[in-house]
């Protein structure tokens, strides 16, 4: 396989994780305290913020929100073991339990909107630590500040005439029009569907899921058959 070409399963499945995500964090933007799900660095801060101001409160919950994504990470390294992409590792597990936390923060929220908001964060941290690398390249998928890092490096050493791998820059710009995208329909549809639009990216984690068993249980057998 040229460096310039990646596997069209992953460049598919990094776009739609992406998507994923970026319509879960406007969906937690939209609720309780208005806060990100899918990463953590700006509710650090705010955690900071709410411990110098001495609001208990706001610091307590902030702090289960980062446990939250800490764990889902957690599950995700204890089901795959390593963060590298390959085919065969059992993707499915995690993108069901994507799908669950989601749906479980689509039942929660009306009745306790802070408990509930939380399994969108467990959610985000396993999909987050579902895939890390791919032959050198550093992927996340439910956030971009490591995604435009990444681009802007890429250009900057276009600039100074260096060689740079135009697969590396595809699957970045792939993450982040998904992450926008997914940003866009969230924010269209939740005026209509309120809470009801934690269930698109719950039946999508669902569908990922899916189509992935079904596409590595098909390759399995046709490899048995060669």
């Amino acid at each position: 396989m040229p460096l310039q070409r990646l596997p069209n399963w992953i460049q598919l499945g990094a776009f739609l994780l992406a998507l994923n995500a970026g319509m879960v964090n406007v969906l937690g933007l939209f609720t309780v305290l208005h806060q990100s799900v899918s990463h953590m660095t700006g509710n650090v801060s705010i955690l900071a913020m709410s411990l110098l101001d001495w609001q208990p409160e706001h610091f307590i919950y902030l702090t289960l929100v980062v446990i939250c994504f800490v764990t889902g990470s957690f599950y995700s390294g204890l089901i795959l073991g390593n963060g590298n992409v390959a085919f065969g590792r059992r993707y499915g597990l995690p993108l069901s339990l994507v799908a669950i936390f989601l749906f479980l923060t689509w039942l929660l929220l009306p009745y306790f909107p802070r408990y509930g908001l939380l399994w969108a964060c467990v959610a985000m941290g396993v999909q987050n630590a579902m895939v890390s690398h791919y032959k050198g390249a550093i992927i996340r998928t439910t956030h971009l500040s490591g995604v435009l890092t990444d681009i802007g490096l890429a250009l900057g050493y276009k600039a100074r005439g260096l060689n740079v791998e135009k697969r590396r820059i595809f699957l970045h710009l792939l993450i982040f029009i998904g992450f926008l995208l997914g940003g866009l329909i969230a924010s269209a549809l939740y005026p209509y569907l309120k809470l009801n639009s934690f269930l698109i990216p719950a039946g999508l984690s669902l569908g990922m899921s899916m189509a992935y068993w079904i596409f590595y249980f098909r390759s399995s057998s046709n490899s048995h058959l060669d």
